[in-house]
């Protein structure tokens, strides 16, 4: 009898696990780093940044956040990319313990999304407000890179932003004596 206990607890452990890993949808991204799996989640993180109907008026996902991603995480050195994916999957699997509902990260609607960052934002827990901020660095820097984007902010490239021209700057010597009188 407590051999077929033990079965059923393990097939309902597996169909847990295939459940949580399960169900993403296929890869968009042909020779893609990311799996298909990493490619849905930074997928679900972009436009939870970054929503189809926000402020700017390019999603995300329109904005190519998980090709900007994949081209990073490629540049990015071995060490760099584990951290980066644990980033990915911690921020995937947090909902399950933090909430707002105990699921994944890509499963919560749109509104429990802003929800789940916004308490990983603010929490009393530095890792999880570390995270945060290495995300969200990670998300603006690929949304601000896409042109499309761009153009709706009304940025322009420019090699000078200062403009400084062809001047030299010179550093201006000074006196010691004058700094500590």
């Amino acid at each position: 009898m407590t051999y077929a206990i033990w079965t059923l607890l393990g097939f309902a452990a597996l169909a847990g696990v295939a459940r949580l890993f399960m169900g993403y949808a296929p890869s968009p991204l042909e020779g893609a780093l990311l799996s298909r799996r990493e490619q849905a989640i930074v997928a679900t993180f972009a436009d939870a940044f970054f929503p189809p109907n926000g402020p700017i008026p390019v999603s995300g996902q329109e904005a190519g956040v998980p090709r900007y991603f994949d081209d990073y995480l490629k540049r990015s050195a071995p060490t760099q990319r584990l951290l980066i994916r644990l980033l990915i999957l911690y921020i995937e699997l947090e909902p399950l313990l933090f909430g707002p509902r105990p699921s994944r990260f890509s499963r919560l609607t749109q509104a429990e999304r802003v929800l789940a960052l916004e308490s990983t934002s603010t929490s009393s827990i530095y890792f999880r407000r570390v995270s945060f901020i290495s995300l969200r660095a990670l998300m603006t820097m690929a949304y601000l890179a896409s042109d499309d984007v761009a153009r709706a902010m009304r940025m322009k490239q420019s090699p000078d932003p200062f403009g400084l021209g062809d001047r030299v700057l010179e550093l201006t010597p000074t006196n010691r004596s004058e700094l500590h009188p």
